[in-house]
């Protein structure tokens, strides 16, 4: 068997530590990190530094480049992310989706398109806009098409060796120190480039059999919030801002300067998850509905379940009058938040059933309909269809006639 290693790196304290559940044989677990305090029982720990790289770039050196150990030790590297725990065999995942070439990829599971990721992370803050903008400038003097695809670059499997893929891997760094430390803002330009072949993974990286995804560990504070004027289809990252809070207790307020006329207002309350909102309050406008986004109700509140907890306002809006919001915001308690999790997990487990129920729907259905399409095609095709021809014809025209 040809020799393996799962990879991921932690710089700083960005990441905990999340301990294999089960180690295969003929399978190395490496995790590299510049933290000399972290230990881990399960991972190999191997210690690293690079002085002329902050934490992130650093992170994704590894990432993409990998590391002397790998090169010389190993033929098939599996990346993860820290916060990425797998449930199921490695080896056998590796057997089901690295096939044909030398690399295997998550498709991403809602967009195909760099430059509309770059849209999504300017709104959602993953990089500064300016950097975002300039590297999307850099892609479409070069000519790099829209939708040509997207990759989710949470957990991949190379041939590391192969010089395509080094090649690949060595551009996509070079990328990321030029411009957006976002790596989806630049991969698939790479393999644009270099051709490299892909087989791709036809599952939701976030919801999948083989592993789960913890969520990062949140240090934010509720401090600011981002408005933008347009549609999400429509964003426009010049027609955005980033007001600062003032704050009363649980009591949250802004108020900013419409940019531009519109039907549309999308507004961020806050990109930190499990955040409970109410006494939502919008003066200076006057819109025609007002939709909370990524919430559910639990326990008699309600909860912003991810990172973006969003208000979308619609109406006319014009340029120049003034916003100004008011809402209540309350963190979540540890204990609080174990529960809530524990409670999306079940929610989570009904609606599967309910889609798979609807699945079973679907296809009996669709079975029904072949059935009768078959029937209907006998019909059509019979003798005693074909006979009675001339009789339809006479009564349609009879009825044609009455009708006048």
């Amino acid at each position: 068997m040809k020799k393996i290693c799962v990879y991921t790196c932690i710089t700083g304290d960005y990441d905990q530590v999340h301990e294999i559940t089960k180690k295969e044989k003929g399978v190395d677990y490496l995790l590299f990190t510049n933290n000399k305090n972290l230990v881990s029982r399960t991972w190999q720990v191997v210690y690293i530094e690079d002085p002329e790289l902050d934490n992130q770039r650093l992170s994704r050196k590894i990432k993409m480049l990998g590391h002397p150990m790998i090169d010389q030790n190993y033929d098939i590297s599996v990346w993860q992310d820290a916060s990425v725990v797998f449930l199921k065999s490695v080896v056998e995942f590796i057997h089901t989706y690295l096939k044909e070439n030398a690399f295997a990829a998550f498709v991403h599971h809602a967009r195909n398109c760099i430059y509309e990721e770059a849209k999504e992370c300017i709104k959602k803050k993953k990089d500064k806009k300016e950097i975002i903008l300039r590297q999307m400038d850099f892609l479409k003097k070069h000519h790099f098409p829209e939708h040509y695809g997207l990759c989710e670059m949470t957990v991949f499997i190379k041939k590391h060796r192969d010089p395509i893929v080094k090649k690949t891997m060595e551009m996509w760094f070079d990328m990321i120190c030029r411009y957006s430390k976002r790596d989806q803002l630049s991969f698939m330009y790479c393999v644009y480039l270099t051709h490299l072949q892909i087989d791709y993974i036809p599952l939701n990286v976030w919801n999948n059999e083989w592993f789960h995804c913890y969520k990062h560990q949140y240090k934010k504070e509720l401090d600011t919030c981002r408005v933008y004027f347009g549609s999400d289809l429509n964003f426009d990252p010049n027609l955005e801002v980033q007001p600062t809070y003032q704050k009363e207790g649980e009591k949250f307020s802004f108020q900013v300067v419409i940019l531009a006329t519109t039907n549309c207002i999308e507004i961020e309350l806050t990109d930190i998850p499990c955040i409970a909102f109410s006494s939502l309050k919008i003066e200076g406008i006057k819109p025609d509905h007002i939709y909370p986004f990524n919430f559910i109700e639990w326990k008699g509140e309600n909860i912003f379940y991810n990172g973006s907890g969003i208000v979308k306002l619609e109406g006319t809006f014009f340029k120049g009058e003034v916003l100004q919001l008011t809402v209540s915001l309350r963190k979540l308690s540890d204990m609080e938040r174990y529960d809530f999790i524990e409670f999306l997990s079940v929610e989570n487990i009904k609606l599967k059933d309910e889609l798979r129920h609807l699945k079973e729907q679907k296809e009996e259905l669709l079975q029904e309909t072949q059935k009768l399409g078959l029937e209907l095609s006998r019909i059509l095709h019979s003798k005693s269809w074909k006979i009675t021809k001339p009789l339809r014809v006479l009564l349609n025209r009879k009825k044609e006639n009455k009708e006048t």
